[in-house]
């Protein structure tokens, strides 16, 4: 399924364009995420109630997944360097958007509107230029975007760095929810290298 064409988005990093929130497939992305929250309820699934890496064949309490979620972004959130420039900044939240919107992701559709605001206003999160790119992809680059989507960190907005949490505010934007594995869908993947 194609949602952002090559030529939409060359039309938002160069030209202005926006993206129109209620053109894009959110209904897929919810019907996406209301699978895997039925069907996660009562499995053992890697990234949702496990631990990762060697402590994956634990199983995590059901009062600490919320915790794991937004744990596996704070501990991630480690990269180091100057900010990558807002426009390579754009392009990784955009190829983002992009994958959660192929509804293969189980994200909550909020994240999709979150990126979409982001985008269109010109709030670029604070990503490193340097920190490990692993076998699961940009970990460390894309936990620090994720580290603005749940309120956090900072961002570059209208020329200066500021408290992610400010520009939400004064901007009337409010941050993700964990629901079943945020954490682990933003911050897994290639988007930043792409």
């Amino acid at each position: 399924m194609e949602v952002l064409t090559l030529n939409q988005v060359r039309d938002i990093l160069y030209k202005g364009a926006s993206l129109d929130v209620d053109s894009l497939p959110l209904d897929a992305v919810r019907d996406c995420y209301d699978f895997l929250r039925e069907f996660a309820a009562d499995k053992v699934i890697y990234g949702i109630n496990t631990g990762f890496g060697p402590m994956a064949q634990w199983r995590v309490d059901d009062r600490y997944l919320e915790d794991l979620q937004y744990n596996i972004i704070r501990s991630h959130s480690c990269g180091a360097g100057e900010a990558l420039e807002d426009i390579y900044v754009k392009s990784a939240m955009i190829a983002r958007l992009g994958v959660f919107l192929q509804c293969r992701s189980g994200i909550h559709p909020e994240v999709c509107r979150l990126l979409v605001e982001f985008i269109n206003r010109g709030i670029y999160p604070y990503i490193p230029m340097h920190g490990s790119v692993g076998a699961s992809g940009d970990l460390v680059q894309l936990a620090h975007l994720a580290l603005t989507l749940i309120g956090e960190g900072k961002v570059h907005y209208r020329g200066e760095w500021r408290k992610t949490e400010e520009v939400m505010e004064e901007n009337g934007l409010k941050p993700i929810s964990i629901h079943v594995r945020e954490g682990l869908s933003v911050t897994n993947g290639t988007s930043v290298m792409t």
